[in-house]
């Protein structure tokens, strides 16, 4: 059953046209951010994760507007385990995240080749690409999950939804430097996903460092897993009323 609501799901996605302009973006920043050499590989990664966050954000938030009411109406009736309708939704970011992910780790080394070897400041190894998998995976379902929340059912203000989204953004890839800022921000900035503490951990050594970035690779995860329960639980007891 969860495998042909995903299928539903990446069909419905597929067919919407709605990955056209991250995509477009991802490739524009890509090229733009790898034009010039030489480069430290983990500061390049951490740069554009958050940029990966951002379009991933956008992603999610559009989302909702390629949902037909009537068609989940009836599977949501129908289905026994109604979780099953809203975690097809969160398989299909995960999906959208690989792209991401596999772009953003990929092209770059390919173009490190094309340059001869030239694009980095120093030999590319395993651990870059392992740790940079993982990161921009983490961060693209963070930041996928995190515009789900801004639909219909939820905000039935879509502007609102969409501003409050743009909001969150921009304050979760900036919170360190703002809570330095402004201490009060402290308070709120807490439940938003913890993109820039990672990206700012991931690049402080040459080389990839789990012992510095371990805790943080955790804590976006555990923050995913909580995210997916709420947006699941919250949905379902939204309901179609």
């Amino acid at each position: 059953m969860l495998r042909n609501i995903f299928r539903y799901e990446k069909d419905k996605y597929m067919h919407s046209g709605k990955l056209i302009l991250p995509e477009i973006l991802m490739c524009g920043y890509l090229g733009f951010a790898y034009s010039i050499a030489p480069q430290n590989i983990l500061d390049s990664f951490s740069l554009c994760s958050l940029v990966v966050f951002l379009l991933m954000l956008s992603v999610g938030v559009m989302y909702d507007d390629i949902n037909y009411q009537m068609i989940e109406m009836s599977m949501f009736v129908k289905l026994k385990k109604k979780e099953l309708l809203y975690f097809g939704k969160v398989m299909m970011i995960a999906y959208i995240s690989l792209t991401f992910t596999f772009a953003s780790v990929l092209i770059p080394i390919l173009l490190h080749c094309l340059n001869k070897m030239q694009l980095f400041d120093r030999a590319i190894v395993f651990s870059d690409i392992l740790s940079g998998s993982i990161l921009f995976f983490l961060v693209s379902m963070s930041g996928g999950i995190t515009g789900l929340f801004a639909n219909r059912r939820i905000f039935s203000n879509r502007t609102f939804a969409i501003s409050l989204s743009a909001l969150t953004g921009i304050a979760a890839i900036t919170k360190v430097s703002l809570n330095k800022d402004i201490f009060i921000t402290r308070f709120f900035t807490w439940i938003l996903p913890p993109v820039n503490e990672i990206s700012i951990a991931y690049c402080k050594e040459t080389y990839f460092s789990l012992n510095s970035t371990g805790i943080y690779f955790i804590w976006l995860l555990l923050y995913i897993v909580i995210e997916i329960f709420i947006y699941i639980k919250l949905m379902i007891r939204r309901g179609y009323a």
